[in-house]
């Protein structure tokens, strides 16, 4: 914690741009007079702007990581015919070779006669 105090009659008697400063340990406090009537005060602490930037580069690396993972497809999902199916497929196929060759057979043989 930085304190700091200033009379109101020296910050109405200091120049524009004129400011301030009280540091205390990593808690810093600028005052600073901006205007005619107008004061800037700007407090820092060490301990807490480098917080500031360890929590900003951990959310960019987590927003980094979901972004790669998002960009990812899911493993498309092959399914094989069950073993009922597959005896369906066969037994259609079955019967149309049997139709194909019993319309054959009647072609040749009602050509011949």
């Amino acid at each position: 914690m930085a304190k700091t105090v200033f009379p109101t009659e020296i910050l109405n008697t200091i120049p524009i741009g004129t400011g301030f400063s009280k540091r205390s340990g990593q808690a810093m406090v600028d005052v600073t007079r901006i205007s005619g009537d107008s004061i800037e005060v700007t407090a820092t602490c060490d301990s807490l702007a480098r917080q500031v930037i360890l929590l900003t580069e951990e959310l960019v690396r987590i927003r980094n990581e979901t972004s790669e993972e998002v960009k990812e497809l899911p493993p498309e999902v092959v399914r094989e015919p069950t073993g009922w199916q597959w005896f369906q497929i066969w037994t259609g196929r079955t019967a149309v070779i049997v139709l194909v060759l019993i319309l054959i057979k009647r072609r040749l043989n009602g050509t011949k006669k």
